[in-house]
């Protein structure tokens, strides 16, 4: 009866813990919903993210925006992408480019982070909408 008993409670443990982990992603490149991320160059013949992470040096990289998994568009014309300090909040620099309004995956070019730390950076529609955004961490050399 004992060896039972331990028996239900263990399968119900692992149910539990089954159930509690169904939500968590382990894997970035399967993460649902409209992603911004990061690369140090794109190949528009390969569509093809170069040296994509989450930390880098200081210099120039590739933001890229991918909203099909939501099966949306940008809707606009102008996207800002704007880097804010994460610890003081303070905006560093935003930069502007043209897009197509029916875009729905976007590379811009030469954004530049010119110090270390950690940072959000935003697609930002031209009235301060965020459309997606995400964290970097950047190093020094």
């Amino acid at each position: 009866m004992k060896t039972q008993s331990n028996f239900f409670l263990a399968l119900i443990i692992s149910a539990g813990l089954i159930m509690s982990c169904s939500d968590f992603n382990f894997s970035f490149g399967s993460m649902k919903g409209s992603k911004l991320y990061f690369c140090e160059e794109y190949s528009i013949e390969k569509d093809e993210c170069l040296g994509k992470a989450k930390k880098y040096t200081q210099g120039a990289l590739t933001v890229m925006v991918d909203l099909r998994p939501e099966k949306k568009t940008l809707g606009v014309s102008e996207v800002k992408i704007n880097i804010t300090d994460l610890k003081t909040g303070e905006v560093e620099e935003t930069f502007g480019f043209e897009t197509r309004p029916s875009a729905d995956y976007v590379y811009f070019n030469n954004v530049k982070f010119l110090r270390s730390g950690k940072f959000r950076v935003s697609a930002l529609k031209p009235d301060g909408t965020v459309i997606v955004s995400n964290e970097i961490e950047i190093i020094d050399e």
